[in-house]
């Protein structure tokens, strides 16, 4: 399964936006919004793919809001489609100013609408994996360092010494795999990262319940809690079944809560809540960490979104971002609030309901 693309309509007239359910509802994932702050409310966390904005709004325009999204780091790669009752074409250069990408004319063609949207899909697409793969260069120079000069060190240390005794032998040894394995993990974060944001990657959907998923992650880093004695409690309001991709679900769940313990101070805890409502069920994740700096915040499921990448985490600036992904091919939503000081809340909303086109295949 792979989701949908992302398109939010922004229009103040029912008609049109009627008109936009009518083309692209059943293959879009689609939203809609009638004012120009609630189209902002909406994209910041929905992250549209394709903005179809109409130019004259009530409250903030049409122009405003499209100069809004393009200071938002977050929304870099959305392309704004305008859309104007006017044809003047100082009406176009001002949309182009603003930062819009195109401009089509009421009433549109619906042929030319449907037409403009597949080739801006397949740029943003492209420009994703070029950013993405320019990063990943980034990362590689910066991160396989560390470990490859423990590999090469340690080799030439074995090899050098010929009188080495059974317990530096060992020592050594265990430094070649740490760093090898280091590596490994490092390229298939990369190459899982970029399965996801290219599409690629395969989901399988059947209907899972949370509570367990959750508990098996819980599971899967008690070590880590163990050593650093940090207890997980669990708010449970729900025990709610969702359809979703098992393993990747409780892969992103892993990472969340890995995130969370390394940040939350020896002897704290860290509490996990799961509720739900008719449409979604939340899962929470609270820790008593230090919290994030608020330059940072916007910034913390990117890729490299690490200011000192010198400095990395065995995290690698990617395990977040892989959760991000997962969590959006699964048509939901993840956000993280602090506060400096007094810790994080890292909040994943997945909707409950199965997704049409998987009610016949996978389940």
């Amino acid at each position: 399964m792979q989701s949908r693309d992302k398109i939010l309509a922004v229009d103040d007239d029912v008609v049109d936006i009627r008109i936009v359910e009518r083309l692209l509802g059943a293959k879009y994932n689609l939203r809609t919004a009638s004012t120009g702050e609630q189209a902002l409310e909406i994209a910041t966390d929905f992250q549209p793919d394709i903005l179809l904005l109409d130019n004259m709004l009530p409250g903030i325009d049409g122009r405003e809001v499209c100069q809004q999204i393009r200071a938002n780091s977050r929304l870099r790669h959305t392309k704004i489609i305008m859309v104007s009752g006017k044809t003047m074409a100082s009406e176009r250069v001002e949309a182009y100013e603003a930062g819009a990408d195109d401009y089509i004319t009421k009433p549109f063609d619906e042929d030319e609408l449907l037409a403009k949207i597949r080739v801006y899909l397949r740029l943003k697409s492209v420009e994703e994996v070029d950013q993405f793969k320019t990063n990943v260069l980034t990362l590689l120079g910066h991160e396989a360092r560390t470990p490859l000069n423990g590999l090469i060190g340690s080799a030439e240390m074995l090899m050098s010494e010929e009188n080495i005794d059974a317990e530096e032998q060992k020592l050594f040894i265990l430094m070649v795999y740490n760093s090898a394995k280091r590596l490994h993990s490092l390229f298939e974060k990369a190459m899982l990262l970029s399965s996801l944001k290219s599409g690629k990657q395969q989901f399988n959907m059947e209907p899972a319940e949370l509570c367990e998923v959750v508990r098996e992650a819980i599971c899967k880093i008690a070590p880590k809690t163990s050593v650093r004695n940090i207890k997980i409690q669990e708010q449970f309001d729900a025990d709610p079944t969702v359809c979703l991709d098992k393993n990747e679900i409780k892969r992103t769940i892993t990472a969340i809560l890995d995130n969370a313990v390394r940040f939350s101070p020896p002897d704290g805890s860290v509490t996990v809540g799961i509720s739900s409502d008719n449409e979604d069920v939340c899962l929470s994740v609270n820790d008593q960490g230090e919290g994030i700096d608020s330059d940072y915040l916007p910034h913390v499921f990117d890729e490299l979104s690490d200011p000192d990448i010198d400095h990395h985490s065995e995290g690698h600036g990617l395990s977040l971002a892989i959760a991000r992904q997962v969590v959006l091919q699964h048509n939901g939503t993840i956000i993280a609030e602090s506060t400096k000081g007094s810790g994080t809340t890292v909040t994943v909303r997945l909707p409950i309901t199965v997704p049409s086109e998987l009610a016949h295949s996978e389940i």
